[in-house]
């Protein structure tokens, strides 16, 4: 296995890594609802190492990416610093652990430290993907991966914008809730995070597909 696959399978592997130490916390934990409580919560039940290890997967394999995807953008790069943002913001979501469920009211300083990161994250991540595939749109090195790239750019914005609303809703806003659940912002987090895992694939399977020469 040469040095560039070896990045490339190290990257998908973090960044599957993420969601699926989310699932396997939800697993752990059916005393909570996944599809009514966020992710991170679930760090103070059992394996609560594994929301650690989705913070931590997902900034590390998206960092990995900044400096490859550097070397084949052309123009403006604020993207790249965007994805520098949401992998900073993922690990310090990653580390300091948020409030357990019902203790919203009123957060621990650890509590606003997790929630600043990771909204910062989930808002950098989209706006990266909306620069860079607009820029990757206009260069020939990047056209086997234009459809995927600009589905995937779309997907992100779109659950983005369905956790916001679901997210808006838990603060103070009307009941959004979908047949027994009062709430369904845990589902729509775990598919944004999703959808931006797999944003992120796309450019790593791209850049492995790159020729040398086109550099």
């Amino acid at each position: 296995m040469d040095l560039m696959q070896t990045r490339t399978t190290r990257i998908l592997a973090g960044l599957a890594a993420a969601p699926i130490a989310i699932a396997l916390a939800d697993l752990a934990n059916p005393q909570w609802s996944w599809v009514e409580v966020m992710g991170s919560h679930f760090v103070n039940g059992r394996a609560g190492w594994l929301i650690t290890i989705a913070g931590v997967a997902a900034a590390t394999a998206s960092a990995s990416l900044i400096a490859p995807a550097a070397a084949y953008t052309r123009g403006h790069r604020a993207g790249l610093w965007l994805i520098g943002v949401w992998a900073v913001g993922m690990l310090i979501a990653g580390l300091v652990p948020a409030d357990p469920p019902g203790q919203w009211d009123d957060p621990s300083a650890a509590n606003l430290v997790h929630g600043l990161g990771g909204l910062a994250a989930f808002l950098a991540l989209p706006a990266a993907a909306l620069l860079l595939t607009r820029t990757w749109l206009r260069d020939e090195r990047w056209r086997r991966a234009h459809r995927p790239l600009a589905v995937a750019a779309a997907t992100t914005v779109v659950t983005l914008c369905a956790f916001a609303v679901a997210w808006v809703d838990v603060i103070d806003g009307p009941q959004l809730g979908v047949g027994p659940y009062p709430s369904v912002v845990g589902l729509l987090e775990r598919v944004m995070i999703w959808s931006y895992a797999g944003w992120l694939a796309v450019v790593a399977v791209a850049l492995h597909r790159m020729r040398p020469e086109e550099g």
